[in-house]
């Protein structure tokens, strides 16, 4: 796996006996990122100058942040939140709801590694 478990538990600020339901998001989030790009980031990465399929030295920082970010929300739908979770602020009373299930606005930020461009 590109992320580590120790790095999600470190980034969701989640630590649990249950690390195999932990893996599963990670390796969930690695799947939507290997769908979204065409290709399987352990085995290769586009280079977004050449438009060619190269050996991977390093994985972007950028794919490792989205692939932590959605695993993130892949976790927030547990506890019957599924597809919507919420953040309270302070003393003001104010609500967020967040959308979990659309990942675009994460996915759009490695969209120059995308073998298939749309």
């Amino acid at each position: 796996m590109v992320i580590t478990l120790e790095q999600f538990q470190k980034y969701s600020n989640v630590f649990t006996d249950n690390t195999e339901l932990q893996e599963t998001y990670i390796q969930s989030a690695q799947n939507i990122i290997y769908d979204y790009l065409g290709y399987n980031i352990e085995d290769k990465i586009l280079n977004s100058i050449t438009g060619e399929l190269e050996n991977v030295i390093d994985i972007p920082e950028i794919i490792k942040m989205t692939i932590l970010r959605i695993a993130t929300l892949l976790q927030s739908e547990s506890d019957s939140n599924i597809g919507i979770t919420s953040k309270s602020f302070g003393d003001s009373g104010n609500r967020t709801f967040f959308n979990t299930v659309n990942f675009d606005k994460y996915l759009i930020q490695i969209s120059q590694y995308r073998k298939i461009r749309i």
